[in-house]
């Protein structure tokens, strides 16, 4: 059953002060023209400041592109976009929701939801112009078939220092409820790309639907979500431990089964590990819940629940941290919720962790998105770059108006 969660309103947040609000600056809006719009999967950034991100929508076929923002030359205040390559829905794929990942030498590898050959979605990279040269090239490495090689991608993609890359599907694979997939670089003397499934999800204990990416830990170990199924039908969390050999098989173990209630329920992306091992993830929420953010050992051990959405006046359920979490240097966190806040149009925070002696974090509301414009829905999780974090908003689309979305900056 596949999961369906509607964007409504939330809650107003309250473990500590809020404080007042950090002012949202647009660096820039989307148009959902040549330069997309609806932007799903946040940004990253080269070592030169430039952004880098996907947006579900637009484009010369209007299904999404991958985008470049150049910082404000001396004196000027306006950042520069360029859209680095238009998707066509065909055989090049369409409809990217993960955010980018850059690799070492300066390529960016992505997946799209939709498009290929099998309208299945694909697994890409795109290659920087040589010298003398303007255009991106993109590259398919893998091109779904909604088979037993899975189906609709939606998380972003990780690279180990062999250059193997490793994601997620939503569905397909033998229990038809995702996977978790590698893909291997093209031997000498070959240009295909392989894939090898490491695990299919069943949709029992297990779980299914992985929305999100995967983990690769300090062990070696793969770390992920699942959206769905579990022993109470609200998610799960595992390990993938890697095999003694390279082309032996990954052992599944399960960390975790989402309760609902105050436990948390449907986490929609995977983890994020602190230097001393302790693993942090988000729910989004759904039938019981309003989300939160948890951590835990890489042993499943010591699940905690270090903060909880608490419910709005409205009470919709299901618009907590779509995300998840992004952690700074001092060990602090900051997240966004979908459409919770005043005007259920989406939060930032930060939660600070306990201080000595004490075994409460401190959450601090950052800015409330409003109502009705650019700023709608931050799906996105953040970027954090010197004093300031960056990220997304979807954007809203509809008779209270047309405003397909933004990235954003906050100061710290």
């Amino acid at each position: 059953m596949r999961l369906a969660l509607a964007i409504g309103a939330a809650s107003l947040c309250s473990i500590a002060s809020a404080a007042r609000a950090a002012p949202e600056h647009t660096v820039y809006a989307f148009t959902d023209a040549n330069d997309g719009g609806f932007p799903q999967g946040g940004v990253i950034a080269d070592a030169a400041h430039n952004f880098y991100g996907t947006t579900t929508s637009g484009g010369l076929d209007h299904n999404g592109v991958v985008y470049e923002l150049s910082p404000p030359a001396a004196g000027q205040t306006a950042w520069t976009q360029t859209t680095l390559y238009a998707f066509t829905g065909k055989r090049d794929g369409g409809n990217p929701q993960a955010g980018l990942f850059l690799g070492p030498d300066g390529v960016l590898y992505g997946t799209t939801y939709a498009g290929g050959a099998d309208g299945q979605g694909v697994v890409f990279k795109l290659t920087p112009p040589k010298s003398g040269e303007t255009a991106w090239t993109e590259t398919v490495l893998w091109t779904f078939t909604g088979g037993d090689d899975g189906s609709e991608p939606s998380g972003s993609l990780i690279m180990d220092t062999a250059g193997n890359v490793y994601g997620t599907t939503t569905g397909g694979g033998t229990g038809v409820v995702g996977t978790v997939f590698k893909l291997s670089p093209p031997a000498r003397g070959t240009l295909r790309w392989t894939e090898t499934v490491l695990y299919n999800f069943t949709g029992n204990n297990d779980g299914g639907e992985p929305f999100g990416n995967v983990l690769l830990g300090h062990d070696g170990n793969l770390y992920g979500t699942s959206a769905g199924y579990g022993e109470f039908s609200y998610g799960t969390l595992y390990r993938l431990i890697a095999p003694a050999s390279g082309s032996g098989t990954w052992t599944f173990s399960l960390l975790h089964a989402f309760a609902g209630g105050n436990d948390g329920e449907v986490p929609r992306d995977g983890l994020i590990q602190a230097a001393n091992g302790t693993l942090y993830g988000t729910t989004a929420g759904f039938d019981t819940s309003y989300g939160n953010v948890y951590e835990l050992n890489p042993d499943g051990s010591d699940y905690q629940v270090i903060y909880t959405v608490p419910a709005g006046s409205q009470g919709f359920t299901g618009n907590g941290p779509w995300q998840t979490v992004a952690l700074d240097s001092n060990g602090t966190l900051y997240g966004t919720t979908l459409a919770d806040g005043v005007s259920a149009s989406g939060e930032v925070f930060k939660l600070t962790p306990p201080a000595a002696g004490e075994t409460a974090w401190t959450f601090k509301l950052l800015h409330a998105f409003a109502q009705n414009a650019n700023g709608e829905y931050p799906y996105s999780k953040v970027l954090i770059e010197s004093t300031f974090i960056y990220g997304t908003t979807y954007g809203v689309g509809g008779e209270s108006g047309f405003y397909p979305g933004t990235v954003w900056s906050i100061v710290k």
